[in-house]
């Protein structure tokens, strides 16, 4: 019986070479001598090659679920026409990230350039490379963004699955993508308006923005391609989004918590940008006047020093936010753990999602 890590990886060797081919022969195809367009071809051409690396190093976990969903509708184990639909998921992470990193400026992703600036570097070549004057690479990174939602729902379209099959997946795909920006939205107004108050609203950005695009979102795709029933679609929804909200949670600790070595991307931009966490949440709540006034002077400054974020990891410790936003975590986990058996009675597939469960509680990265 497979481990996670095992059935992961595996999806990823798998994955990762059927991508980086899909997205090499495309750019040939695109940007070949007998389709010359304009003298900028080969620039442009460069910019998908930005996007294609951008894909890489990732941990291809959304795939896999995409690819365990078809398997526990289907009762048996996938083939290579699932393949397709695992790639898009992935392509439409590397997307919404090249994305979000416009939005929350952050300069790192996978422990390499984020997409916009990893087009300015292809320009300048300069080490410091200021977020404020790099209106070209975050054009460019916005247009590669919408370039890769664009494969990634050609590649559904494109898949070898029966037209009715493939029309209820695109619906399912296109929700996910519409709950994904909804979440993306909020989490930017109620960021912009600093209002750390609205837990409801906190769980509903984790809920929209990575409940649904991460385990949601993966296993209904598959599970659709499968021919899923209702009824296990609304067990996947209601599975996927406790996990998804103890993802988040633990993504956002993750985030100011560990180094970027180990996360692979920046530790103070969540500050920087003064992200509406549950973390923020509880912090605010408990902390003393001057506290609070540390926080307010720190916490969606724009501009954030390595101090200054030890400062608001020590309030986080000190008013128990970080507790807290555990405890909250591993409720949500629990709840996840329980709805086990109503996704699948396969051993095998159970003890995956089982293990799933205790993977993302003890993620460090």
């Amino acid at each position: 019986m497979l481990t996670i890590k095992e059935y992961v990886n595996s999806c990823k060797n798998i994955l990762e070479p059927y991508i980086e081919k899909y997205l090499a022969d495309l750019i040939g195809k695109r940007f070949s001598p007998d389709h010359n367009r304009s003298n900028y071809d080969r620039e442009i051409a460069g910019l998908y090659g930005v996007f294609k690396e951008a894909g890489k190093g990732g941990k291809c976990i959304r795939g896999s679920l995409v690819k365990l969903g078809y398997e526990i509708a289907l009762g048996r184990t996938a083939g290579d026409e699932i393949l397709p639909a695992c790639a898009a998921f992935e392509i439409l992470q590397t997307a919404i990230l090249a994305h979000d990193d416009v939005i929350d400026k952050s300069t790192l992703r996978r422990g390499k350039d984020s997409v916009w600036r990893a087009v300015m570097r292809r320009m300048e070549g300069a080490e410091d490379i200021d977020f404020n004057r790099c209106h070209y690479g975050i054009s460019q990174a916005i247009c590669l963004g919408d370039i890769g939602i664009s494969l990634a729902n050609r590649l559904i379209v494109e898949s070898s699955f029966d037209a009715d099959r493939k029309i209820k997946a695109m619906k399912t795909f296109l929700d996910i993508q519409l709950n994904t920006i909804d979440g993306e939205m909020l989490d930017v107004l109620m960021s912009d308006d600093k209002d750390y108050s609205d837990e409801g609203g906190i769980l509903q950005i984790a809920n929209l923005k990575t409940a649904w695009y991460t385990v949601v979102g993966p296993l209904q795709l598959g599970a659709v391609l499968g021919g899923a029933s209702p009824e296990l679609l609304d067990s996947m929804r209601r599975f996927g989004i406790f996990l998804g909200t103890a993802f988040q949670i633990r993504d956002d600790i993750l985030s100011i918590n560990a180094t970027e070595a180990e996360t692979g991307k920046s530790n103070i931009s969540d500050i920087a940008e003064g992200k509406v966490t549950l973390l923020a949440h509880y912090a605010m709540k408990k902390a003393s006047p001057a506290q609070l006034e540390m926080l307010r002077r720190i916490y969606g400054s724009g501009t954030v020093s390595e101090s200054d974020r030890l400062a608001v990891c020590d309030i986080f410790e000190n008013t128990g936010a970080f507790i807290e936003a555990e405890k909250k975590a591993a409720e949500c986990l629990s709840e996840a753990s329980g709805m086990v058996s109503a996704l699948t009675q396969n051993a095998g597939h159970a003890s995956l999602l089982r293990q799933l469960i205790d993977m993302l509680a003890q993620r460090r990265s």
